[in-house]
């Protein structure tokens, strides 16, 4: 930490406080999240999976610190705030910036698909936009690859506690826990597949479920279905259809091919639902230079 000076907060969630940093003798600016170390089983997950991946849609990770009282990660500066804070502050999105960021994500998810990993609970307070309006996937806390099981992470916590020669003092039981929770407890599963909802592992054909909910409401201004009880949020993503997508300010509606897209994105059957080599190839992207 002593190369890098510290200046304003960016902000804060439940996981971290955000600053802006800039490493010393340079104009290299930089993001840095100050997290609890009770938080340490979420971030060692999030450094494990993201210190080797390099891609545009993906918020990049640099390197992390202990300090006596807080774990520190140094990622990417982003400065065009979260999705959420955007359609918060604008209502909802015309449909060509909707297929501008939804290609973006479309990107990162089939990079990290490509390596096996499942990004698990993809919502809009989880993708960050940079200075040039790049949309970028951000927190992989609670992601996880194909073959993970629960007790593969507990192992992993654990080596890296051993390797720092440091005591680990969260009971395996209470990570477990936590990590099954998450979701639940965090407001995530507004954007949680039907089979999620019903037990199953978080997979590919999950996070374009989640992908399919965010577009969504990068369109509307809210999420497809939407309930403060859970029990009902649950009986409406698994029985009902979504309404048609409308924007409340314009008599615009959106095109067919965007309606057929979400109506394959949000298939409640995982077996029926797009794939991501079907979803490339959709003709919503058709307006959109790929390269």
């Amino acid at each position: 930490m002593e190369n890098i000076n510290l200046y304003e907060e960016l902000g804060r969630d439940s996981m971290a406080v955000v600053y802006k940093g800039r490493r010393m003798g340079t104009l290299n600016y930089v993001a840095l999240k100050c997290c609890d170390k009770a938080k340490r089983p979420e971030i060692t997950n999030h450094v494990r999976l993201c210190q080797d991946l390099d891609h545009p849609n993906i918020v990049r990770f640099y390197e992390w610190y202990e300090t006596r009282k807080h774990l520190w990660l140094v990622v990417e500066l982003c400065t065009g705030g979260s999705l959420e804070s955007v359609i918060i502050r604008d209502g909802c999105l015309p449909e060509n910036v909707v297929r501008k960021f939804g290609w973006e994500l479309v990107k990162g998810l089939k990079h990290i698909h490509k390596l096996g990993i499942i990004f698990s609970d993809l919502t809009p307070a989880k993708i960050l936009l940079d200075s040039s309006g790049m949309v970028k996937l951000g927190n992989f806390c609670y992601s996880r690859t194909e073959t993970d099981t629960l007790e593969d992470f507990f192992s992993l916590c654990s080596t890296y506690e051993e390797m720092g020669k440091r005591k680990f003092d969260i009971r395996h039981q209470d990570i477990k826990k936590r990590f099954q929770g998450h979701l639940l407890l965090s407001g995530s599963p507004t954007y949680m597949a039907p089979e999620i909802l019903q037990g199953s592992e978080t997979t590919a054909l999950s996070d374009l479920w989640a992908l399919g909910c965010v577009l969504y409401y990068m369109y509307t201004g809210k999420p497809p279905f939407y309930s403060s009880c859970y029990s009902e949020l649950k009986e409406m993503i698994v029985c009902l259809e979504p309404s048609s997508p409308t924007q409340k300010a314009s008599p615009t509606t959106p095109s067919q091919d965007f309606q057929n897209l979400l109506k394959c994105l949000l298939t409640k059957s995982p077996d029926k639902r797009i794939n991501l080599p079907e979803l490339l190839k959709h003709g919503f992207w058709m307006l959109k230079d790929k390269n």
